[in-house]
């Protein structure tokens, strides 16, 4: 679905880059993805020495990953991080509409402060799990699939399948729960809140 952009004032500041501003226009109950990613703990890059991280990643990243329209190289006036600092910027005062669109996760990507996905999703009211033993018992029932997510180091279970102990998946959580969130839509971000954290706000 494509966003919606609120009011475009164009500004120009000095030594000649173009910046963009905007002006709140009334969308019914409309939030902005400065909004979602605010009222979530996360946070809109904010100097340009964090900006200039971006450049390198940017240029180097699969196709996928690109912004459309923002091609990964520099151009005669801006370098490639001035040209994503300018994006995003803009692209955070459009209407926030779902974590499917396209455009939210390339910003999600590319315009916020690095968070880890344990970061992340103790943020969101979730913590890390002390319940390895219930872990354990969903992961190696045989309708579990995402048998893929922890590998076993010698349990043997049923139809070819090899059980997985705590230590596995314990193991597996540590490494997995350090790497940097993306958005809510890439897959390792679904299973390191399935099998190493537990909703807080759920009474067991």
């Amino acid at each position: 679905m494509e966003l919606i952009q609120k009011g475009l004032m164009a500004t120009v500041v000095a030594g000649g880059m173009g910046t963009v501003g905007y002006y709140t226009i009334q969308k019914g109950n409309g939030t902005t993805l400065l909004d979602y990613i605010t009222s979530k703990k996360r946070e809109l890059i904010s100097n340009d020495d964090e900006w200039e991280k971006k450049d390198t990643p940017y240029k180097t990243a699969p196709k996928e990953d690109l912004i459309n329209g923002l091609e990964p190289r520099d151009t005669i006036k801006f370098k490639l991080w001035q040209r994503l600092k300018k994006w995003c910027i803009a692209t955070g005062n459009k209407v926030f509409t779902n974590m499917h669109d396209d455009t939210y996760q390339k910003f999600s990507i590319w315009c916020l402060k690095t968070k880890t996905l344990k970061e992340t999703l103790k943020n969101e009211g979730f913590g890390e799990t002390t319940n390895w033993s219930e872990k354990v018992t969903k992961f190696n029932d045989e309708g579990n699939t995402d048998s893929g997510f922890v590998k076993s180091k010698g349990g043997k279970g049923s139809a070819g399948k090899q059980n997985i102990e705590r230590k596995d998946i314990e193991d597996t959580c540590n490494i997995e729960k350090e790497k940097i969130f993306r958005h809510e839509y890439e897959p390792l971000y679904a299973r390191v809140k399935r099998w190493c954290f537990d909703d807080l706000n759920i009474k067991t």
